[in-house]
């Protein structure tokens, strides 16, 4: 049983030390971690970006605008006005102890915020449960979804609406500064 969670823990460790943020790059399918849009109508699309336990909500939230004002500008707008926006936090958190059957197990916590409410889902599933040695880990993960209606010049006066060639100039440089450090 001690060489059990020595051997767990050094992997933990092992792997911990390995693991960063979720780097600023397409996802490889839908809903895994990095940035995806949809193309909704013709200047209408919803952006998202998916980071794991390690990216901050703000790097999300600065992500998801990245995309939004680069595919602006991959598409020949000058601009875009944000229609809808919502944020998400998924809360995770493990508890182990030894080998027994335990129906209270693994319990997720989803919440999801828009504009004007969040709403929380609880999802337990079984696990296993033991004699003397217990494990707890939690883990928060955020994901941002933006639709945006794009536009050309001129640009509408609106606080939710964003010049895509001075907000991928800004985010860009703010980004390269926090990987500096």
């Amino acid at each position: 049983m001690l060489r059990s969670l020595i051997l767990t823990t050094t992997l933990a460790l092992t792997l911990a030390g390995c693991a960063s943020q979720t780097p600023y790059q397409p996802a490889e399918k839908r809903g895994a971690e990095g940035y995806a849009e949809t193309r909704l109508t013709e200047n209408r699309y919803r952006v998202t970006f998916t980071g794991n336990s390690l990216t901050p909500a703000d790097t999300v939230k600065d992500y998801a605008l990245l995309r939004a004002g680069e595919l602006t500008l991959q598409l020949g707008y000058d601009w875009f006005q944000l229609a809808n926006s919502s944020n998400d936090k998924k809360v995770q958190s493990v508890t182990t102890v030894g080998g027994g059957y335990d129906p209270l197990g693994e319990t997720a916590v989803y919440q999801r915020c828009g504009l004007i409410r969040c709403s929380t889902t609880v999802v337990t599933t079984p696990g296993f449960i033991g004699a003397d040695v217990a494990t707890s880990t939690a883990s928060t993960a955020y994901s941002s979804s933006l639709e945006i209606v794009m536009g050309r010049k001129p640009m509408p006066a609106n606080v939710e609406t964003y010049d895509a060639h001075e907000l991928v100039a800004s985010l860009r440089g703010l980004i390269a500064a926090s990987q500096r450090r």
